[in-house]
């Protein structure tokens, strides 16, 4: 057996979630043919890179030294791919999102960053709820704008904004009519969610919480926005989002009404923390100018 790119990401995301159903999920392969992957990479070691119970995952100490040359090698890689590709194409920063991106700070950004780096181009790509890191845990991006929380154990964020949470109701629910509702006022309704394997994101957007107190929690599984909008529409869920949604989501039959005892929710620009592309850097460091030109006109 020939060590190749893929088993070195079989190992780091099974080092990064310590799951392996999280792993094999975001992977896309099952649970079963990941575990006989990693005792294949195990044996082909002679060591084991992971201590496992009924009950938890944990990296050995050699575990812990190969995943961070795993990480250097895929890093590496990355980079020889791009620069490949750069000199046959032109250069081209891919940059992953999930919902609406950043907002009106986006394009900002993006602006700031071509005006100071001429030739190099940005290549927005969207992602799905599934994937709350905009597809950076599988380098499919080196930055992303992301909403934590989820897990973030190999990144840095820079936060932009936070928006308020609202409610989207059916336009027929009781509460439709208040000016503002507690959460506490509908852990009973059915809540929509949809399916991720990053138990941190999904707590977050179902207010997993609180949902812990009651005693048979009704959950509405939906495959994306435009489920979840139909059946908060037909009266057979509830959700819980943004007030970006009032805006980019409106949909008749939903009513969005504000809503308190949730966290706001931050909009970050998160990066691998070991990014040595001069081009993201400068990316970083084009939304950092944004951001304190933001603030200081709100100061005036």
């Amino acid at each position: 057996m020939d060590l190749e790119a893929r088993h070195l990401r079989y190992v780091v995301a099974l080092a990064e979630t310590l799951h392996f159903s999280r792993a094999a999920e975001r992977l896309h392969m099952s649970q079963p043919a990941l575990s006989a992957r990693i005792k294949a990479i195990e044996k082909h070691l002679g060591v084991p890179l992971f201590q496992r119970t009924t009950r938890s995952v944990t990296c050995t100490d050699a575990g812990h030294r190969f995943v961070d040359h795993a990480r250097e090698i895929l890093r590496l890689l990355g980079d020889a791919e791009r620069e490949a590709r750069d000199s046959a194409l032109g250069r081209v920063v891919p940059i992953g999102f999930y919902g609406v991106a950043a907002g009106d700070l986006t394009a900002a950004i993006i602006d700031r960053f071509r005006d100071h780096n001429p030739g190099v181009e940005i290549e927005l790509k969207r992602h799905g709820w599934e994937d709350p890191s905009a597809g950076l845990h599988d380098r499919k991006v080196p930055l992303a704008f992301v909403r934590p929380p989820f897990h973030t154990r190999g990144l840095r964020m820079l936060t932009l904004l936070s928006e308020a949470r609202v409610v989207g109701l059916p336009s027929s629910h009781p509460l439709a009519h208040r000016d503002t509702v507690d959460v506490t006022e509908l852990l009973t309704d059915p809540i929509a969610v949809r399916r991720t394997p990053d138990e941190l994101w999904s707590a977050f957007w179902s207010a997993g919480d609180l949902l812990a107190s009651v005693p048979a929690p009704r959950l509405f599984e939906v495959r994306d926005v435009d489920e979840e909008l139909q059946a908060v529409a037909l009266g057979r869920a509830i959700t819980f989002t943004t007030t970006a949604a009032q805006e980019y989501f409106p949909r008749p039959g939903v009513t969005y009404v504000p809503l308190t005892g949730l966290p706001p929710s931050p909009i970050a620009l998160a990066w691998h923390a070991n990014e040595t592309d001069p081009a993201c850097h400068a990316f970083v460091d084009a939304a950092r100018y944004v951001l304190a030109q933001q603030r200081k006109k709100k100061r005036k």
